[in-house]
């Protein structure tokens, strides 16, 4: 089954993801650290992988770009996204070449949802 991580503070800034990824039968957890994220990534088993993690772009702990780093670093297999407010060139520059997907709004809507899950089906993560 394909797997999913979310992570944020708040457990409902990413309600419509959530349903998404509900919908299209990926096992989805939350974590509100991207320590949380990394010890969890891990403890996962050889040959298996997270397969998207959505983060928030300040953390307490990390901030995404040092979270995506470490992601890749671990997992080079997962694919990420981020949510936040940075400008379109600014995210362009600062998170070229790391495979990040997209940049979501803080508060994702049911048009992002559907944006996230039309990159995934292109990537084949589901459908």
């Amino acid at each position: 089954m394909k797997q999913a991580v979310l992570v944020s503070k708040e457990k409902d800034q990413f309600q419509e993801l959530s349903q998404m990824l509900n919908r299209n039968n990926i096992d989805m957890k939350w974590v509100d650290s991207g320590k949380a994220l990394l010890s969890q990534l891990s403890e996962m088993p050889a040959g298996q992988w997270v397969d998207l993690v959505v983060t928030e772009e300040q953390l307490a702990d990390m901030d995404a770009k040092a979270l995506v780093e470490a992601v890749i670093a671990q997992s080079p297999m997962t694919n990420c996204a981020v949510a936040g407010t940075m400008e379109k060139k600014k995210f362009h520059d600062v998170y070229e070449g790391y495979g990040v997907l997209m940049q979501l709004p803080p508060t994702p809507g049911q048009a992002d949802a559907d944006l996230l899950e039309d990159h995934l089906k292109k990537i084949r993560v589901i459908g």
